[in-house]
């Protein structure tokens, strides 16, 4: 395996960004929405560059904090680089990040079938604390509920190791 760096995300990944979030979700966000997110208060974004910082964008993290909280906004590894750990760096280092602003609570919405996502989440302490019916909306019209999962990134060590 190629080494993966993780590094801050810069507005010409947008693109990269979006394809991957594409690949990732049924409800896509694109390099328009992504840049309004990232152009928020509080907003800031990480990637995985396949191959070091010169590589390819192989995943990314969006995040917000206001005050003492943190969400995950979103977090993607494009399929062909998915079970490489990257999603597990990609998290811890927005824990850190977080953590390193003063953010004392750390939390996001995860489709309740993401079993991958899940596993990962709660090797990090972080646990469901409530559910949103109808959350994601699935491109064949249906829909997905979503758990509300968080943490307390004061009480979470395996952060960042």
């Amino acid at each position: 395996m190629t080494k993966s760096v993780i590094s801050q995300l810069l507005i010409p990944s947008l693109p990269e960004v979006a394809r991957i979030h594409a690949a990732c979700f049924d409800d896509a966000w694109n390099e328009n929405l992504l840049r309004r997110i990232l152009a928020m208060p509080g907003a800031f974004g990480l990637s995985a560059r396949y191959g070091g910082l010169g590589g390819n964008l192989a995943g990314f993290a969006l995040a917000r904090i206001a005050a003492d909280e943190c969400e995950l906004l979103s977090l993607a590894v494009a399929p062909e680089h998915r079970r490489e750990g990257l999603g597990a760096m990609l998290l811890d280092a927005a824990m850190v990040e977080a953590a390193a602003m003063n953010v004392r609570k750390f939390f996001l919405e995860v489709a309740e079938d993401n079993d991958a996502a899940l596993t990962l989440y709660a090797s990090r302490g972080m646990v469901a604390v409530g559910r949103r019916p109808d959350y994601y909306e699935l491109s064949d019209g249906g829909f997905s509920s979503a758990l509300t999962m968080r943490c307390d990134l004061a009480l979470t060590a395996s952060y960042g190791e």
